[in-house]
């Protein structure tokens, strides 16, 4: 007699849950409205963003003609004898130039730099001085210069950053606001609670489904800025990867109390419009008052979250106060770039943390 043998089908572990409650969510973003209109505000950002620049007259790159170079001659008594010395110096006012662009003209004659001038170029963070050394005593000439001049990667990505923070924010209300909330106003918690599953396992995979869909969107804003940048200003900022690496934790600290407060109210539209004015009003207007009030508040999230953009300042900004009379003093204040991956992680782990307590103890009632 043949022996038999019984299938036995045991209940996956809270490992190999996740990533199959992370699957489903995620692919329910991608068949979503939320994800295009994501890629939709993002596109239209940028384009409006690379194009009222020159539309407004202030273009990414040029051409210098004629611009006059004055000229500072050096002390006689200190110029030393020889091929190199220098009698004069004269600097060209652009962050940015072309060096194999540049052409001088003497008394409107074309100058050629063999053995009469050198240019010399000094970097400071991402911007440069331009100094040009004038090896032959040119007391009483005109001279002019002719160049090409572009923006800088800095001054370019500062442009668009400061909109990155808004589309972290826009990421956090689509696809966290109402993740949990949806569960018990739409009555699917009455499929999806019953099965073997842990409402942690619940909680962490959809979060982590929410995470990768605003990843998508995030990634995706920072390719195109490398692209335009590199296009426009000729490169990218040094600390370009760094500035996405603090919009991340950012997009990780605002996802997770997004989630937080879509564990604890009852209603999707109430989830929704508090997380957006959480972090585009009710913040914000606290950092400004602690502005005014002298109180630099590195506890806040949005305070914290400047640092994606301040990054990229070499060197980084120092805060400052403004003496404003009868008003008072202004100051201005700039976060910690290492307080601020402090802040972003205890906000994320909090928020997660008491996101799920919340979630395990709601009932599903009604």
């Amino acid at each position: 007699m043949a022996e038999t043998h019984e299938a036995k089908h045991g209940v996956p572990s809270d490992m190999e849950q996740i990533p199959v409650v992370w699957r489903y969510e995620l692919l329910r973003y991608l068949r979503s409205w939320r994800l295009y209109a994501s890629f939709a505000v993002v596109a239209l950002v940028m384009v409006l963003l690379y194009l009222l620049p020159p539309l407004l007259g202030e273009s990414y790159s040029g051409t210098d003609t004629g611009t006059e170079i004055w000229v500072t001659p050096m002390d006689p008594s200190a110029v030393p004898a020889g091929p190199y010395a220098v009698y004069a110096t004269g600097t060209i006012n652009r962050s940015q130039i072309d060096v194999d662009s540049v052409i001088l003209y003497k008394d409107g004659v074309e100058y050629p730099s063999a053995g009469t001038w050198t240019l010399n170029e000094v970097s400071f963070g991402s911007a440069s001085v331009y100094t040009i050394l004038f090896l032959e005593n040119v007391t009483g000439s005109e001279i002019t210069a002719t160049y090409e001049w572009y923006i800088s990667p800095e001054s370019f990505e500062t442009l668009f950053l400061n909109f990155a923070s808004f589309l972290v924010i826009i990421c956090a209300t689509f696809f966290g606001a109402d993740a949990i909330v949806g569960e018990f106003q739409n009555r699917t918690g009455y499929l999806v609670f019953p099965n073997p599953m842990k409402r942690s396992v619940l909680f962490i995979g959809k979060f982590l489904a929410s995470l990768t869909a605003g990843m998508i969107v995030l990634t995706i804003f920072y390719v195109a800025l490398a692209v335009l940048s590199l296009f426009s200003a000729r490169g990218i900022d040094d600390d370009f990867l760094l500035s996405f690496v603090y919009s991340v934790e950012f997009l990780v600290a605002a996802m997770a109390v997004a989630y937080l407060i879509s564990s604890l109210l009852k209603g999707s539209t109430g989830a929704t419009v508090l997380t957006f004015f959480l972090f585009i009003m009710i913040l914000p207007i606290v950092d400004s008052v602690g502005m005014f009030a002298g109180v630099k508040i590195e506890g806040s999230l949005t305070f914290s979250s400047g640092a994606l953009i301040y990054v990229l300042s070499d060197p980084y900004p120092s805060d400052t106060s403004q003496d404003m009379g009868p008003m008072g003093s202004l100051n201005v204040y700039y976060p910690d770039p290492v307080l601020a991956h402090v802040v972003m992680l205890a906000y994320a782990l909090v928020s997660l943390g008491l996101g799920i307590y919340l979630f395990r103890r709601r009932q599903l009632a009604g």
